[in-house]
């Protein structure tokens, strides 16, 4: 942990976290006095009032499912390159990413991911290899936005034009395959395997379609909790907006872009700018939420402890605390309204 915290400090450097901080810390007085950001976001924090908690909990559950489908596709991309990680830690391994991403921008967690997954890889060059496992991740999950986009566009809720930027990438990752198999470098290995195991490829797309699906649950959800119209059809529009917003990660937990890129996509599709603006601040909180409880039980699971027995006790009081403040939480919004 501390090499990869090394790493995003290397990445970043001293200028660029006070920066994050002092942002992230404008941006909670943004949050805290929402007319210092105009009356649009106001109207859009008024309308949050509104929601059905019951479908923003239904939310929560779609964003943790897919962090458990991603943790799910980095623990199959890491058995490819022939290491050894079972389903709990790739959670905490990835979580513990989500977590730095939540603070920091640059998706420094990624840098994360990278050197705790490392760990499981026996061979030299490891580091080498997990990022060519997560460029594999990222050619896989190209293709399973494909296939959104083809499904999109003949319920013509999508132009086809997303598929050419698809279509590259996945070329992209089918020529770096076709390289591996004339190269030794430890940057190819994913690939080189994926191309002798095409069943395992099948199973590392499934996992990502799997987290795609569960966001995909989850982006309606918060759409429904809204009374957005078409919630299926404006998720689908989210997930896509979204991964063009990701392309500029600016801003700890690209916090601000993404509600920007939500509201927008979805008044490009017939609903009001408050609307969509709501959803995108609906949609960013309950993901951040999410990330932040996944990432803090990370914590938990990697931090290191001088006995079995203390990390036994120390996981089981978590485990209990998570579960308490879950309860209490799911009382208080959904429970005690219907009473």
């Amino acid at each position: 942990m501390y090499d990869a915290l090394a790493k995003i400090h290397e990445r970043i450097g001293r200028r660029g976290i006070a920066a994050a901080i002092v942002l992230t810390a404008v941006l909670l007085v943004a949050v805290a006095t929402p007319q210092l950001l105009g009356r649009r976001v106001a109207a859009a924090l008024a309308t949050l009032g509104a929601a059905d908690a019951k479908w923003l909990w239904l939310a929560g559950v779609g964003f943790a499912l897919s962090v458990l489908g991603a943790a799910g596709s980095w623990r199959c991309a890491i058995g490819i390159c022939g290491g050894r990680v079972g389903l709990g830690d790739s959670c905490a391994r990835y979580g513990a990413g989500s977590l730095v991403n939540t603070f920091v921008p640059a998706r420094a967690g990624d840098l994360v991911r990278i050197a705790l997954f490392s760990r499981a890889l026996p061979s030299t060059g490891r580091v080498w290899t997990t990022g060519g496992a997560f460029a594999a991740l990222g050619a896989a999950r190209a293709l399973v936005l494909g296939a959104l986009v083809v499904g999109g566009a003949v319920a013509g809720v999508v132009p086809l034009w997303p598929l050419l930027v698809v279509a590259g990438i996945v070329a992209v990752g089918v020529a770096a395959g076709v390289v591996a198999r004339r190269s030794s470098a430890h940057l190819l290995d994913a690939f080189r395997r994926l191309g002798r195991d095409p069943v395992a490829g099948a199973r590392l797309v499934g996992w990502l379609a799997f987290a795609t699906g569960a966001r995909m649950v989850a982006a309606s959800s918060v759409c429904a909790a809204l009374g957005i119209r078409q919630p299926v059809a404006a998720s689908l529009v989210i997930l896509l907006a979204l991964d063009v917003a990701s392309l500029v990660p600016i801003t700890p937990g690209n916090i601000g872009v993404t509600s920007a890129a939500i509201a927008a996509a979805l008044h490009a599709h017939g609903t009001s700018f408050t609307d969509g603006l709501a959803a995108g601040i609906a949609f960013h909180a309950v993901e951040t939420a999410v990330g932040l409880m996944v990432g803090i039980a990370s914590l938990v699971w990697l931090a290191p402890y001088p006995t079995p027995n203390a990390r036994r006790v120390a996981l089981l009081a978590g485990a209990a605390s998570w579960a308490l403040g879950l309860a209490g939480a799911f009382s208080a919004t959904v429970l005690v309204p219907l009473v």
